[in-house]
């Protein structure tokens, strides 16, 4: 039988592939500026681009959630990063039509939901010692992605042009699937079917879905117009993209602080986590401000802040749901993926029809709900 997994070694694959899956999806959004140029879109049409990968993401979640309970987390991140290579080097050699981006993006959210709901299922079964810890740096590998899309703008985007981000990102994901195919080889994740009915109720794992449509809504449009918003506001693009880099380190940052503390803490992790949404809100509503350096600062503590609670929520979940964390969290991660489908919509037209004032200002609206929200329902998780 083979020897137990190193701690160090799964965790490692298990960013690189969570960064690997939804890369393609913040990249849309990063290079919003230059696929809107060359394809000639629009910012409403442009948020279904948005939208259309996250939105097979949700309608995916709950069923790939299950999937991964029968056939293990090692076959279905495999199966996850090798469309996901697939979609990323045939998008930019074949899409011609904004049409046809929007085609291949659903089809890598099919992929990263596949892969999200495997890699919490793995982590639950190593039996870590410090899963807290462990789930903040798998979840680390959301902002790492929206680093990468931004530094995409002024290496690649900018340069020779958007295609080669996807090419790049497809390398990005090679090297992921072989270090899943090395770490993740151990009795300890490649155990029989566990049960696939989660320890919560439906009705908690419900709102805790709810708390994610909401904070999902507007920590993804951070991603999504956070280039976009600093060009309006008298940023060059490629600084603008370089400041979505920086916002998203922060966010790194401080996710790892954050799973540092949870294992220890006395505090419910959707207490945490609901507190730390509303202290991003403030940098939400501060964004409609139209100034190069507000718009600065007010990324930076829209990170530090609103990108904060997915450590705690998964936390939460994954710790009271422990031998089925693959359906748990694909009942939960459906709501994200809901925010961060409906947000591009809404929050297209608004900028369209309204400006980026009024969809700042909305975007911090749902942040303050869904953190009041998660604070409500900190003691059933």
């Amino acid at each position: 039988m083979p020897a137990k997994t190193r701690p160090s070694l799964l965790i490692n694959a298990a960013v690189m592939a969570t960064v690997s899956t939804v890369l393609p999806g913040f990249l849309i959004g990063a290079m919003y500026v230059q696929v809107s140029a060359d394809l000639d879109v629009s910012e409403a049409a442009y948020g279904w681009g948005l939208g259309s990968f996250f939105g097979a993401a949700m309608v995916g979640s709950i069923m790939l959630g299950r999937l991964a309970q029968r056939i293990g987390p090692l076959n279905q991140m495999t199966m996850a990063l090798v469309v996901s290579i697939a979609v990323q080097l045939t998008l930019p050699a074949t899409a011609r039509s904004f049409g046809a981006v929007i085609g291949f993006l659903v089809v890598a959210g099919l992929a990263n939901a596949a892969n999200q709901t495997s890699v919490n299922l793995a982590l639950a079964q190593a039996q870590l010692p410090r899963l807290g810890l462990a789930v903040s740096i798998k979840q680390s590998g959301l902002p790492t992605a929206t680093l990468l899309a931004g530094l995409a703008v002024p290496s690649l985007a900018v340069t020779v042009g958007w295609r080669w981000a996807y090419v790049a990102g497809a390398g990005f994901a090679l090297m992921s699937l072989a270090l899943v195919r090395a770490a993740i080889g151990s009795s300890v994740v490649r155990t029989a079917p566990q049960a696939s009915v989660p320890e919560s109720s439906s009705r908690d794992l419900l709102l805790a879905a709810a708390v994610g449509a909401f904070l999902a809504f507007s920590a993804g449009s951070l991603n999504a117009w956070g280039v976009g918003s600093g060009v309006d506001a008298g940023l060059r693009p490629g600084t603008a993209g370089l400041f979505l880099s920086v916002g998203a380190a922060t966010g790194v940052t401080l996710r790892l602080v954050g799973g540092w503390l949870s294992d220890t803490m006395r505090a419910a992790p959707f207490r945490v986590g609901g507190l730390s949404a509303l202290v991003g809100s403030a940098g939400m509503a501060a964004l409609a401000l139209r100034s190069p350096g507000v718009h600065v600062a007010a990324m930076l503590l829209s990170f530090g802040g609103g990108w904060i609670w997915p450590v705690f929520t998964n936390y939460g979940i994954v710790r009271a749901n422990p031998r089925a964390a693959g359906t748990a969290t694909g009942i939960t991660q459906m709501g994200v993926y809901v925010g961060v489908f409906v947000g591009p919509l809404v929050t297209g037209w608004l900028i369209e029809y309204s400006g980026y004032p009024a969809m700042w200002l909305a975007v911090a609206a749902s942040s303050v709900a869904g953190g009041t929200l998660s604070i409500r329902i900190a003691d059933r998780f």
